[in-house]
């Protein structure tokens, strides 16, 4: 793997734990990129993350926050904070979801409905926002999977790096 291709700031949201998000900020500081910043709801899984990053890749400069991005306080926030530590921003992937009871349609409450569309459409769409208003030029990916959290049959597993 050639090192260093990431020269700039990485930002990856939901990388608390052992999904696609956590995995995805490992590839950041495996390829090179030494300046990433994390968030998730989650915070033990977010320290989690951090811990192993800084455990095999002690060179990184890591910036990690919990806190809910379906929140735009928080997704501005967190954003300007990154601003603060980096001084910008160059990619940016978006992997924060959460799931559903496994529950038909019908017998979803509302509640659980608007919740996780406030987390996976509108924290997604928040986050990409906030991160366009702050990058000169640079990628956005946005996620989503529920392949990160649950298995399922044929599908390939996001092992941690």
């Amino acid at each position: 793997m050639d090192l260093g291709r990431f020269p700039g700031v990485a930002v990856i949201t939901g990388a608390g734990g052992h999904g696609i998000g956590a995995a995805t900020a490992q590839a950041f500081a495996i390829a090179g990129c030494t300046n990433i910043a994390i968030t998730d709801i989650n915070a033990s899984g977010l320290l989690e993350t951090q811990e192993s990053i800084n455990r095999v890749h002690p060179g990184v400069k890591l910036f990690a926050r919990a806190g809910d991005i379906a929140d735009e306080a928080f997704v501005e926030s967190f954003m300007d904070n990154v601003l603060q530590e980096f001084g910008r921003i160059d990619y940016a992937v978006n992997c924060a979801g959460i799931l559903s009871s496994p529950l038909r349609s019908t017998e979803l409450s509302l509640e659980e409905f608007d919740r996780i569309n406030q987390v996976n459409y509108r924290g997604c769409w928040l986050s990409s926002r906030a991160q366009l208003k702050r990058m000169i030029k640079g990628a956005i990916v946005n996620v989503a999977s529920q392949l990160g959290i649950v298995g399922r049959h044929a599908a390939r597993e996001f092992p941690p790096v």
